[in-house]
């Protein structure tokens, strides 16, 4: 077992199992798992979100440096590291920890992929012989180096639980009998042309959805431009891997759309909020220093005025004061 199946395969299918066992549904359980996923991940998610907001917040300053610094591109970087360090803002803090759902999806593959091995913690030998046993007692062939091979069998395991606790004595404490029917589709299935082609379709609309409220709630027109891409990009991927992997995995891609879509809402006007009072509170930190340094020039004004009228008060009747000009040099007389 490598470093990765210890922390992370081992424990997701730790909790799978559980959440089938808890709900009896193993659709139901991969939806709960992703909502427990999410909120593993909210911190790390709002920290991302927030450093989007902030790098949108900033993009006006930027394009004018952009503008300023366009013949020199070392003072334009100076100038954006400077811009980026007074708004305390990162500049890959909302790329990296966009990346984080990326090793929880290979591991919940894994999980799901191989599931006598992860969920029911069986030896290869073992797998072997019940998958010959299996085979020959539903009298179909299955291909054991296929990609799917152990979440065929376990599709096949169910048909036939008791029999196999049976035979295999030693091991029946760790069978698990998984249900992959869920709303009358069998999730063990990979999408096609039959009634399974709604896992994919809906896999492609939720990831448009949750793209596009998340660019619709911007409100920069720039970055909803900029995302245009995105969100197809996003729609073609969902739809290409829910036709190639198996309807478990859209069911995954579904739920954690769905709920991406509602933590973005909140997320968003949670720092809208929060940006606003930062905004006020520089603009009105802004208005008392202006007021300040109006104050402070009309102070001094006023004490040239009154130096002025002190001098006047102190001058004779009569007397001009006359400012200092420079004499002329007298002229040399002219030699005889």
């Amino acid at each position: 077992m490598n470093i990765f199946d210890s922390i992370i395969t081992q424990p997701f299918a730790a909790l799978l199992k559980a959440l089938y066992q808890f709900t009896g549904s193993y659709g139901l359980a991969i939806i709960l798992f992703a909502l427990v996923v999410k909120i593993v991940l909210l911190y790390f998610s709002a920290r991302g979100k927030k450093a989007m907001m902030q790098t949108q917040r900033i993009q006006p300053k930027l394009k004018e440096l952009q503008t300023q610094y366009k013949n020199d591109k070392v003072k334009y970087n100076e100038a954006v590291q400077k811009v980026y360090r007074e708004e305390n803002v990162s500049m890959t803090g909302g790329c990296l920890w966009s990346l984080l759902p990326f090793p929880i999806l290979i591991a919940l593959y894994g999980v799901i992929q191989r599931p006598f091995a992860n969920l029911m913690g069986l030896a290869q030998e073992q797998i072997t012989k019940i998958g010959e046993y299996l085979t020959n007692l539903a009298g179909v062939t299955l291909d054991p180096n296929a990609a799917y091979y152990q979440l065929s069998l376990s599709n096949l395991l169910h048909e036939h639980f008791g029999a196999v606790q049976s035979a295999f004595p030693d091991v029946a404490d760790k069978l698990l009998d998984i249900n992959y029917n869920f709303l009358g589709l069998n999730l063990a299935q990979t999408p096609g042309l039959n009634a399974l082609v709604v896992i994919p379709l809906l896999s492609g609309a939720t990831a448009f959805l949750s793209f596009w409220l998340s660019q619709k709630m911007m409100k920069n027109p720039a970055a909803q431009g900029s995302g245009k891409m995105m969100i197809y990009f996003s729609l073609g991927i969902s739809v290409y891997f829910g036709f190639v992997l198996p309807a478990l995995m859209g069911v995954y891609w579904i739920s954690q759309n769905v709920f991406t879509a509602i933590q973005d809402i909140f997320l968003t006007k949670h720092y809208q909020k929060i940006m606003a009072a930062e905004d006020a509170k520089r603009a009105e930190l802004a208005a008392r220093r202006k007021a300040a340094e109006d104050a402070m020039k009309e102070e001094l004004r006023q004490r040239r005025a009154e130096e002025i009228e002190a001098k006047k008060a102190k001058r004779k009747p009569g007397q001009t004061i006359y400012k200092m000009q420079n004499k002329p040099k007298p002229k040399k007389p002219d030699a005889e």
